[in-house]
This record gives structure tokens, sequence and C-alpha cells, in this order.
């Protein structure tokens, strides 16, 4: 077992070994159901692989208290097998919250399934495997620096094999050190796994989820040149169900059919195949982990396709340029949708070195950036942020970007606030953007510092005003008049000119 300890919420490997000489043990079948103490169950959860003789079902205990184990399987050696008794001791890492959902209070918002609410702030870093691979150590010291500076959603692939940016000594990791499949990505073998990638993956995925750092993860991408197995095929199914039945225990993880999916509506030229990609998931995963599918429909603005409404939250990639603009669009979601919205990869922050790699009309500067991502937060949606020294096959942290620190401001500010309560409606302010839940908590964003007057007729008595400078992160109080009526909000830092949110609630 990879643990003598069993945790709720933690994965644990039970092994089961069998004799039996199979020419192809990957599409050997196993699962097991584990019935808790209390009568409840978690059912056939799928387990995987892992050469050797070796299968292993992956169980996290979503319950304190004793869990028995039974298999299933087509091999007579790994089937009845019984899995336990073990006692799942309380989980003690107060990073680790269980499985990531949808709060039942707010459905368009995300919490935890130990009812703790999440606010994602995302990080695109989709050769995240790749670095791990190659060069553990940066790997570590680089998501230790993204924890610090506020990131706890990272956007990532499982798998892809060239990139955009020009060849650099020591920060370019395409193609990587490993392919997923048996054979080379140039002669794959797509009916068998690569064992040594998928440990690997492993090492990534038991790191971020002690970390509680939420895994996005993109299971498969078409344009940077992967040999993925013929669609439809034995091969295909089995790929899918390998990924999802190895890594459905972790509950820090998303499920994305795959990065750019509009080039599967291009090939298909529908959505069937994708829906049909997350029906598999969704049939595989024992735990019922949200699934998403990222970009199905180019040009997605003001727009869902029928991937998205078969999604439990739309991840779309859309470039628009102007703050207001992507304040209106998420916004327009929030509105007009019944589901979490995020926009993955929405601008491109310039290097601080200037290496040759991808840009577009929306690679701008740090400021920029920043400033669209509060305007996303402030629209009733989620960002994912992406710099162009991090995002694909280059992956340099090195000098720090100087937008980074201005996240952490970022995430504290949210966090001290009842955020999942709070509605995009810009009407309650004269000029700004604002989330609202009127009478108790209101958040104004000036994207151009100064003053606002701010409609609180639905809040009485004392006012109490927390401003941050979201540049240099300075927190200043002030005291409005009053509610129950219009006020105006007097900006108290020290530079009232720059950007600027303000969290108004009732005194008392």
């Amino acid at each position: 077992m990879r643990d003598a300890a069993v945790v709720r919420f933690q994965p644990h490997d039970f092994e089961l070994a069998g004799r039996r000489d199979h020419a192809n043990p990957f599409i050997v079948r196993v699962s097991a159901s584990f019935v808790h103490e209390s009568g409840a169950a978690v059912a056939d959860v799928p387990g995987f692989s892992d050469g050797e003789g070796r299968w292993i079902v992956r169980f996290a205990p979503p319950a304190e208290g004793e869990w028995r184990g039974r298999t299933v399987s087509e091999d007579p050696e790994l089937d009845g097998v019984e899995l336990g008794p073990v006692r799942a001791a309380a989980n003690a890492n107060r990073l680790v919250h269980g499985r990531v959902a949808i709060d039942p209070a707010h459905p368009r918002r995300f919490a935890f399934e130990d009812g703790e609410a999440f606010i994602p702030l995302g990080f695109e870093c989709d050769w995240l495997f790749a670095l791990h691979q190659s060069k553990p150590e940066a790997y570590r010291e680089f998501v230790d620096l993204l924890a610090e500076r506020g990131f706890n959603y990272l956007v990532t692939n499982l798998y892809a094999h060239l990139g955009f940016a020009e060849p650099t000594p020591g920060w370019i990791f395409a193609p990587p050190q490993r392919y997923l499949f048996g054979g080379t990505n140039e002669e794959p073998d797509h009916s068998r796994m690569n064992r040594e990638f998928f440990r690997d993956f492993d090492e990534m995925m038991d790191d971020l989820h002690r970390r509680g750092m939420v895994v996005h993860l993109m299971l498969q991408v078409q344009n940077k040149h992967v040999k993925w197995p013929a669609r439809r095929s034995p091969e295909d199914d089995l790929f899918w169900r390998y990924a999802v039945s190895r890594y459905q225990a972790y509950g820090n993880l998303v499920w994305d059919v795959g990065k750019e999916s509009y080039y599967l509506r291009r090939e298909f030229g529908g959505h069937d195949y994708t829906i049909e990609r997350i029906d598999l998931i969704r049939e595989t995963d024992a735990y019922g982990h949200l699934v998403t599918v990222h970009d199905s429909l180019e040009d997605s603005a003001a727009h869902d396709s029928p991937a998205d409404q078969a999604c439990d939250f739309v991840s779309d990639q859309v470039h628009l340029g102007e703050t207001a603009a992507y304040n209106r669009e998420a916004a327009r979601r929030f509105r007009g949708g019944s589901k979490p919205y995020m926009n993955i990869e929405y601008g491109y922050e310039e290097g601080v070195d200037p290496i040759e790699t991808y840009r577009s009309e929306t690679t701008r500067p740090w400021q920029d950036i920043l400033l669209w991502t509060y305007a996303i937060y402030f629209g009733g949606g989620y960002p994912c942020y992406y710099y162009t020294n991090t995002a694909w096959d280059l992956v340099k942290y090195q000098p720090e970007p100087l937008g980074w620190r201005r996240y952490r401001y970022l995430m504290d500010f949210l966090k001290a606030r009842d955020f999942n309560a709070l509605v995009p409606d810009n009407q309650f302010v004269d000029r700004g953007f604002c989330l609202a839940d009127p009478g108790r908590e209101y958040l104004v964003f000036l994207p151009e510092g100064g003053e606002a007057r701010i409609d609180l007729t639905a809040l009485r008595g004392g006012v109490a005003c927390d401003w941050m400078d979201i540049y240099t992160g300075e927190r200043a109080a002030s005291a409005a008049e009053g509610g129950g009526r219009a006020v105006s909000l007097s900006n108290p830092l020290s530079e009232p000119a720059a950007p600027c949110v303000v969290a108004v609630k009732p005194t008392g």
C-alpha cells in the first residue's frame, strides 16, 4: 500500500497482485465498492494496472470511521478480494477540503465537499508535468512561489508534445522526457500506458493535493502535435478510462475534456464526440468530480454550445482587450446561466525576459492583465491568468513578474468577504463595477481610482469601508454617512487616482 495511514479525503492505494499472464494488463477491468460502518457507500471505484502483475484501487474515504471494500474483476484472482477493514482518521491538513463541488446555496459559485467556500484564482501552466519530470527542484520552487502569491488553481495538461517557444537552454520542456503511451509519440502503442509517465504524474498530483492546489486537468490537447488514439477506437476509450481511474480519488481535481476543444468541433462538425467524452468521464468517475470543456466553441463570447450545456461549469477563452468588456461578458454569463463561468487565457502578460513565444492582440503589460482579472471577478466569473514565460512549453518564472505579488493582495481581499453570496450589479454605483449582497455587503472596483457614489438603500445604520490600492496593497479605512440612501465613498488612499477596490459593510 502507498501509505500505511488512511485519512479522510486522502487517496489511499490498495494493491492487488495477479499471477495470470495477461497479454495486455491495461485492458483487464477491476473495481471495488466500499461500505462505511454507517452503511454509506462509494460504489464501483475503478482500478488500474500499474504493470508487473500489479493493479491498484485508489480510494479516498469521504468520511471518518471504518470502511470495508470488495473487488469485482473478470480475472478470478482479482475478483472478490476483501479490502480492509480500514479506519479513516480525521483529516489534519487544513489545505485539504475534499472534492471541489458547486456551492448548493449559490449554484454559480464553487465550494468544497466539507462546505468550505472556494474562490479559484487560476494559473495556466500546461507543461507543468514536463517540468516535474525533468527538473523536480525547479517544479517545487515554482509551485511554492505560486502558492505564496495566492494562486490556488492550476490549469494544466495531462500531456502535450510541442509548443510555441524558440529553443532556450534550460527553460523549454518540449518534447517531454516521457510519452504517456507505449512506444514514442512518433511510433506509439496506444494499447499500453507508460507506467513511468504516470508514476511521475502521481508524484506531482500527490504534491499538489497536499498543498490544496486544485488541478484543472485537461485530458487532451489537440494542437500540440500529440499522436492520440483514433477517435472512438477501443484504444481511445482505454485512454480516457485509464486516466480517470488513476486520478479520480484526488479531491483537488476537476476534469476538462481538453484544451481548445473547438478543434474537436472542427474535426466532427459538431459536439457529439465531446459530449460522449463527458459522459465517459462521468461513467468512470466514482466520486462525481466536476466536468468541463475548455473553449468548445471558437469565438464563444455571448454564445453557449451544447458541450457547455452538458458541463458542470463553463470554461471559455474569450479575448476582449478592454476592462469593461470582460466585466460585461462575465456578468452576462452570470445572469443568463445557472453554473459557474471561468475565462481561461483571457490575456497574455508580457514576460520580464523577452523570450520568443506565443503572442496575440491581447499580449499586454501586467497592469492591463491585473485590471482584466478584477473585471472578471466583479462580473461574477472566475479568471485563469496566463504569463507568457510559463504558460506552455516555456517555463521561466525568474525573475519574478512584477504583477504576481498583486494577486496575493487580490486573494487576501476576496477571502475576507462572503464572496459566494455576492452578485454582480453595477447599477448600485455611478462608476466602476460592483458586487453586492444588498443590505449586507458591497464590493466596488474602480479601475481608474477616485471616488464613487453607491446606493445603500437596503443597508441601515452606520457604514464601514475597507479600501485597497490594487497595485501597492495599501489598505485604508473610512466611514460613510450612513445607509438607507445613496452615499458618497471618499477615497482615503495615499494615491487616490490609482486603481482600487472598496468593501462596504454595516458597522456593528
